[in-house]
């Protein structure tokens, strides 16, 4: 009996994935419009053209001049104009910055099946974006343009199955277990509840939002980047190192801290050199004095 009642638990969680991505809201029209020119025009692409179709909607012409002129890019100088956002970041930066601003904008949050204030959690959001540019921007300024769209929605995973346990009514008691394991396997309780961890579920949004290939395969081994493509291997390590940092359950654990060091060592040995100096020297204060206590 008990497990009958299980399986009809699991179906029952499964269906609500199911529902959940049925519900999904869709893209703004100029978005749509944006991506599809982009995708489709190859070698024709025309950089007038794609600032035309971004133009025609005055809302997002202020959103991506709010997000280029925001310290994310670090720019030398105010930037005022569709043509020179492209013409700094690149068609394809610009598109997937566009697309990821659209997708975050269309959620509310309430991550306390988590055990997260929501606040909080927003502003290890924010930290996360600001560290990556952050670190990046003087060491390798296109992984940084490349992956500030990741990073924007790398927690949208945890946002949308914490819909499905509220949905569920499952959320009291998906949140005691992983209090109980001290959220040391959050990726197998996210699994036993919802049917999937929320680091997958992300990867499979970026498929189905249809982001470039490469930000796809670099989530989806954020959890193994020793195995990713050669080609998105550094993608890949550099979205992992940021996880453990900014980790938003548990985020206080010198262990976090460590395993992105640790990362950044294990990189080095399939050739990809990451400044370990700068990359302390650009951490959060916060996480200076945990690693710092760690090493007394």
């Amino acid at each position: 009996m008990e497990a009958q009642e299980m399986q009809s638990e699991q179906a029952f969680d499964n269906s609500l994935i199911l529902e959940t991505i049925k519900n999904l809201p869709p893209l703004p029209a100029t978005v749509i419009e944006l991506k599809k020119y982009i995708d489709t025009s190859g070698a024709n692409l025309e950089i007038p053209k794609v600032a035309d179709i971004i133009s025609k909607d005055p809302l997002l012409v202020g959103k991506l001049l709010q997000l280029v002129n925001s310290p994310f890019y670090g720019l030398s100088r105010q930037v005022s104009t569709i043509p020179q956002v492209i013409s700094l970041l690149g068609v394809t930066n610009v598109k997937n910055i566009i697309l990821a601003d659209s997708v975050k904008s269309n959620f509310s949050i309430d991550v306390s099946p988590y055990g997260i204030d929501t606040p909080k959690f927003l502003k290890s959001c924010s930290q996360e974006v600001d560290f990556i540019s952050s670190w990046l921007t003087q060491e390798d300024k296109i992984l940084a343009n490349m992956l500030i769209p990741c990073v924007m929605l790398l927690r949208l995973g945890i946002i949308l199955l914490s819909s499905i346990l509220i949905k569920s009514k499952h959320d009291q008691e998906f949140l005691e277990e992983n209090k109980a394991n001290n959220y040391n396997n959050i990726h197998q309780i996210e699994e036993k509840y919802c049917g999937i961890d929320s680091l997958s579920f992300l990867g499979f949004l970026f498929d189905y939002w249809k982001f470039d290939e490469t930000l796809i395969q670099s989530i989806a081994h954020i959890n193994n980047p020793h195995s990713a493509p050669d080609e998105v291997k550094k993608n890949a390590y550099a979205l992992a190192i940021v996880n453990s940092l900014f980790v938003p359950f548990n985020s206080s654990s010198s262990f976090n801290s460590q395993k992105a060091v640790a990362l950044i060592n294990e990189a080095k040995t399939h050739n990809i050199n990451f400044d370990i100096d700068n990359f302390l020297n650009k951490l959060p204060d916060e996480i200076k004095a945990i690693l710092e206590h760690t090493e007394e």
